[in-house]
């Protein structure tokens, strides 16, 4: 069996995704109001049984718009940013922490 050494790692290499993202978007302790301000863009005073009212309804795709608009304002290049931002941010806000014996 080999030997487990710094140099049996692969080097680390940053998701280029995340390359150039606002400081204030990587701060854990932001994330709350981000995600909340995000919502409170979405929200409408109507509701929509199914997805196909939902989307022939102007209202509704003009909050949905401004969504984008919120996330370019906020400093996120796409959708697939925020997800993987979303993602990272959840997983961290689940870990369990082992407390020390």
């Amino acid at each position: 069996m080999s030997e487990i050494t710094p140099q049996t790692f692969p080097k680390y290499t940053p998701n280029p995704l995340f390359a150039g993202m606002p400081q204030h978007l990587k701060d854990p302790a932001n994330y709350k109001k981000i995600k909340k301000l995000i919502i409170e863009s979405l929200a409408g005073k109507h509701s929509h049984g199914e997805i196909i009212e939902w989307a022939a309804c102007s209202s509704c795709q003009r909050r949905f718009a401004e969504r984008g608009d919120v996330l370019k304002k906020l400093g996120f290049r796409s959708t697939a940013q925020y997800m993987a931002w979303q993602r990272v941010h959840e997983q961290m806000q689940s870990m369990k922490r082992d407390k020390l014996r």
